[in-house]
């Protein structure tokens, strides 16, 4: 840290401090000292936590700091950390979800009043991002009023710009840096059992697999080897913003200890409801969705670490102009069905055949009920009769899910007054092998083309699926399934080859040979 950003952290550490003394100070109400004690006690108790937060730090302190009160994972997370003195904790929570102010300030100071942490290590991704982590557990220790009258005054020696500080109960705090040594670390005969690692992952970090391993091997091996022997605990607060990095790679090491926990909590759930409806509205977490470009609101919101164009590119999209005079061989419909209207997304598609070239004319990509996925299906059913063709049309479905999918599609063909319903056919084998060969294959020779009139949310949530289509991930892809199905029964029932075993069928007049 340089002298002039030392004097700017110095000079918001006052400020700061300033701000809390008076705030807190203002918020003190009378009380004897029989309902001091009483209420003490009770806010101690690991089950009051959120409550022990929202006194000395959330809304009811009188600090600007939070807008709401905590939630439910705020104190499903810390009564596990609590409970086991050896547990290793991966806080994998959306960003805004005071990840940092809880675990380095409310479940530090919980415990220590608890006498359940003796020396706590913080690790940031720098020596500097440590020490301004460190700053606000001091800021508050030093100078929040409400803490201070019923815990009295905290500070012993040293000084969170220096990177360590010691309060007068004998409790010692330090910030390292992850690319600083921490082996073998203790103050006396006081080793370390609690340590926490925040937000050290870093995306272009994870590129290098030699740093990601240097570091992860310190954690795992250098830090908590320093723990105490009776006790270690290890909190890990850093939403899961990228594959194979620092958290995947500790989180592997740790993966059949029985001390794992992995607290994972998104910006809403998967019906669209916040997670922390203290705080935020349906319409609050729709508005973050669509301000948020969609990989970025993955990663930083969804837990769900994808990049764009891996595995398939935006410029390996051809879009060409369709006319309406244009010559086809024929039509292939398939669809991508869920059995829950709130879980896997309605993928469909149509795909039109001429020669080797094939070309996407329609696309539909909802979260809904199997009745508006199969309106849409024999909507293009009777849009592409009325031009003289009769598309083939599939589902992918089990037998166990052709029990639940027929009577629904019969009943919409019925009421749509269309015979032609789509075929159930289940495809074996390992469905991301087969959607990345089949896709890159045909990206490859220049076969597939979208109409470039294919536009709207149907278009945009199946573009979004394709391209952050990756093996591995947790991502919905149920479009790029669907788009490989299309694309497989394409080439099976209308292929074209210079061959003679070419499987195009063709139809005109057979031409006849006279023997000579």
């Amino acid at each position: 840290m340089t002298k002039t950003e030392l004097k700017e952290a110095k000079e918001r550490y006052f400020e700061l401090s300033k701000m809390i003394r008076m705030t807190t100070y203002d918020s003190l109400v009378k009380e004897t000292t029989e309902e001091q004690e009483a209420r003490i006690k009770h806010l101690l108790k690991p089950e009051n936590y959120i409550e022990y937060f929202d006194y000395y730090y959330g809304v009811n302190s009188g600090l600007p700091l939070a807008d709401a009160p905590s939630s439910w994972f705020h104190q499903q997370s810390y009564e596990k950390v609590f409970k086991d003195p050896f547990i290793r904790q991966f806080r994998r929570w959306f960003r805004g979800a005071a990840k940092s102010i809880h675990t380095n300030v409310g479940n530090v100071t919980h415990l220590k009043q608890n006498n359940q942490m003796n020396f706590l290590a913080l690790i940031g991704r720098n020596e500097n991002m440590a020490k301004i982590l460190l700053q606000d557990v001091q800021m508050h220790l030093e100078s929040n009023e409400r803490f201070i009258k019923d815990f009295g005054m905290q500070l012993s020696y040293g000084n969170w710009a220096d990177g360590q500080f010691r309060t007068k109960d004998e409790k010692d705090f330090l910030a390292k840096g992850i690319n600083q040594p921490f082996r073998g670390l203790r103050f006396g005969a006081d080793r370390i059992d609690l340590a926490i690692v925040d937000d050290v992952e870093d995306r272009d970090q994870a590129k290098n697999k030699e740093m990601v391993r240097k570091y992860g091997d310190k954690i795992v091996g250098d830090l908590v080897k320093a723990f105490h022997f009776k006790r270690g605990r290890l909190i890990v607060p850093n939403n899961y913003i990228v594959k194979d990095g620092i958290n995947d790679y500790i989180l592997k090491k740790f993966e059949k200890s029985k001390h794992l926990d992995v607290s994972t909590v998104n910006l809403t759930d998967k019906d669209g409801n916040p997670s922390w409806p203290e705080r935020m509205s349906r319409e609050d977490t729709g508005r973050i969705n669509a301000d948020t470009d969609y990989y970025t609101s993955q990663r930083e919101d969804y837990n769900n670490p994808i990049e764009e164009g891996k595995l398939f590119k935006s410029h390996q999209m051809l879009k060409r102009k369709v006319h309406g005079n244009e010559g086809w061989d024929g039509f292939i419909v398939h669809w991508d069905l869920s059995y829950t209207s709130t879980g896997d997304y309605k993928a469909g598609i149509l795909i039109g055949v001429q020669g080797l070239r094939l070309t996407v004319l329609e696309v539909f990509c909802q979260r809904c009920g199997i009745n508006s996925a199969m309106e849409e299906h024999f909507s293009w059913i009777f849009k592409y009769k009325m031009k003289g063709y009769s598309p083939l049309s599939f589902y992918d479905a089990t037998a166990a899910q052709q029990a639940v999918y027929s009577p629904v599609i019969l009943q919409c063909a019925e009421d749509s007054e269309c015979p032609d319903i789509p075929i159930p056919m289940h495809q074996q084998g390992d469905k991301h092998n087969r959607i990345e060969a089949t896709i890159t294959n045909a990206l490859h020779r220049k076969i597939l083309f979208w109409d470039d009139r294919l536009k709207g949310k149907n278009y945009d949530e199946f573009m979004d699926q394709v391209l952050s289509f990756e093996k591995g991930t947790k991502n919905n892809d149920d479009a790029p399934d669907t788009l490989e199905r299309g694309i497989s029964l394409a080439q099976t029932y209308y292929g074209f080859s210079k061959e003679q075993s070419s499987t195009k069928p063709k139809i005109g007049k057979r031409s006849k040979k006279r023997r000579v």
